[in-house]
């Protein structure tokens, strides 16, 4: 018998190093990729406008267990997460998400949706501009408060202004997403939802969505922010420790 092993699924701007404490604390294999873009991944080769969420699953099907296996996603890397337990909910022994920007969900009239649209028009406008500066600073202070950016040191600015074109590809396949929520009726596995007390609008509508299509899932309201699973640890990935393990069942 095989001990389920467990995929973890990063946040935008980040990479799977990301998961380095939560795995050491899972007594499963995991595997922790870095998504295009980021970290040791090389940029989509296709175009900004034309990318989409099942281009980073056909980018991270070599790191897919073939068989059963528990999901953690976090940000960007829980919307690719939805996606993936959505195509293969019979693989899916459990799925932990930690705020999903699944802003899809939603629909085009919702008025969060509305905002996360102007705020990745004004991204990708600096971005034409050559302003990855102003690109960055809009991003990080969205979902870390105003004057984040501006506060961080010349070196992780740096990082994030070269980071910032990736995730314009992000927002561009979130958008291009169709998945509505009637569609995820098929997963049918465990579910852990987390969510953080200070994050935006945008991050809990989304939320209220999952936890309306999931009824019956573990939902846990922290005090933290978007960024929970990389600024409190402490809180985040116990939780998905213990979830995991209830879960876990030797295939």
């Amino acid at each position: 018998m095989r001990a389920t092993p467990v995929l973890l699924l990063h946040s935008s701007m980040s990479s799977g190093q990301q998961w380095q404490a939560l795995r050491q604390s899972i007594d499963l294999p995991s595997t922790a990729p870095d998504i295009s873009g980021y970290g040791n991944a090389k940029m989509p080769g296709n175009t900004r406008q034309e990318h989409q969420l099942q281009f980073e699953l056909d980018r991270l099907q070599p790191e897919i267990p073939s068989d059963r296996f528990h999901l953690v996603g976090h940000s960007y890397g829980a919307a690719t997460a939805l996606r993936l337990a959505r195509l293969y909910p019979e693989r899916v022994a459990s799925l932990s998400l930690f705020e999903p920007v699944a802003f899809h969900l939603l629909g085009s009239g919702h008025p969060q949706y509305n905002a996360v649209e102007e705020l990745s028009r004004k991204i990708e406008s600096f971005i034409d501009q050559n302003q990855t500066a102003e690109a960055a600073d809009r991003f990080i202070d969205y979902w870390n408060g105003q004057g984040t950016f501006k506060r961080l040191n010349e070196k992780m600015q740096k990082i994030f202004c070269q980071g910032i074109i990736k995730v314009a590809y992000d927002f561009t396949a979130l958008m291009n997403e169709t998945c509505q929520p009637d569609q995820l009726a098929n997963i049918r596995c465990p579910v852990l939802l987390m969510e953080g007390s200070e994050s935006q609008p945008s991050a809990h509508a989304v939320m209220d969505t999952l936890k309306a299509t999931f009824p019956k899932a573990e939902h846990h309201l922290l005090p933290c922010g978007h960024m929970g699973p990389l600024t409190h640890p402490d809180l985040v990935n116990p939780l998905v420790s213990r979830f995991i393990a209830a879960h876990n069942k030797a295939s």
